[in-house]
């Protein structure tokens, strides 16, 4: 039988498109090759050229998903930033403002990296840690902390 023949055998018996069985046998129950090939009836070797004709292949989907991530993270600061130099220590560092005003600055500066690397500099890997930070730094201020620290003792 030819690769059709088989495709058509398939689609009659499940009454749906090849695609969407493939996608139940190999995302949704995640059977490997050999186990659809069984549950399907058919080839091994069918089975996996269906797998990368439809990209359901392990490293395919992961593949896929990388690039998804990327171009998600390329749009995350689409938008040209302000800052352009590493910001500066201030003269007096000892309150919270000034801690504030620093995490302020560093986000700017590696959001400025990440645009203009679209995304792939390894440097902005901090910016959500900087996010976060300033995030902790606005929650303890507003008081936020304290009443979480209460609810859970």
């Amino acid at each position: 039988m030819k690769y059709q023949q088989y495709k058509g055998v398939v689609e009659r018996e499940y009454k749906m498109s090849l695609r969407k069985i493939m996608q139940q046998i190999c995302i949704t129950e995640g059977m490997n090759a050999v186990e659809g090939a069984k549950k399907l009836g058919i080839a091994k070797e069918v089975f996996v050229y269906w797998q990368g004709h439809f990209r359901f292949q392990k490293r395919q989907i992961l593949f896929d998903q990388t690039v998804q991530e990327l171009v998600e993270m390329e749009s995350l600061y689409s938008k040209e930033p302000k800052r352009k130099e590493m910001p500066r220590m201030p003269e007096s560092s000892d309150s919270l403002d000034d801690l504030e005003d620093v995490v302020g600055s560093l986000i700017e500066y590696y959001k400025y990296i990440h645009y203009n690397s679209e995304g792939l500099s390894l440097k902005t890997a901090k910016l959500p840690l900087y996010e976060f930070s300033k995030s902790v730094i606005r929650d303890y201020k507003n008081g936020n902390l304290i009443k979480e620290l209460q609810v859970e003792g």
